[in-house]
């Protein structure tokens, strides 16, 4: 009896190991998610779902997933996959920057969000996207969004 519970417990671990939280994952269709699913955000690369009560940020090349984060509805990142959520408490400060130094800071953009022209984002840990403008290679204006909601929270430079 004790080898047939073992043996129970031992299956119902490795049944365990391979449920995975994840709906979707990096590399999976964007054509196969938005049959199913409509985004209530979408900018350049940058796709919102509302799924399963929680918030999907998905960012793609157009075929498939790159890149992507899970909010729950009071910010809490539950997933990533291929980012690094950045803190990004004043954005005054990005005005003025030129991408070198935002990628020294942050590191790569995390989306394009342009339609047309190049404007970079980055995703933060607060579910948020700081939209950044360039003119001769310098910020000149930044918009933070609220990734859940889609309101604009605040503006910085020119705009």
């Amino acid at each position: 009896m004790k080898k047939i519970s073992v043996l129970l417990l031992i299956i119902m671990f490795l049944f365990c190991g391979c449920i995975n939280d994840s709906e979707w994952k990096v590399g999976e269709s964007i054509s196969k998610i938005n049959k199913e699913y409509v985004p209530y955000i979408s900018m350049g690369t940058l796709s919102g779902y509302e799924n399963k009560n929680n918030y999907w940020i998905v960012i793609n090349n157009g075929d498939s997933i790159e890149k992507l984060v899970v909010f729950s509805p009071d910010r809490k990142s539950l997933q990533t996959q291929n980012l690094n959520l950045i803190e990004c408490e004043d954005i005054n400060k990005l005005a003025g920057m030129n991408l070198a130094q935002l990628e020294e800071i942050y590191g790569s953009p995390h989306a394009d969000i342009g339609s047309g022209f190049y404007i970079p984002a980055y995703i933060t840990k607060d579910a948020c996207l700081i939209c950044l403008e360039f003119e001769n290679d310098v910020v000149f204006s930044v918009i933070k969004r609220d990734l859940l909601t889609n309101d604009i929270i605040e503006r910085a430079g020119e705009y």
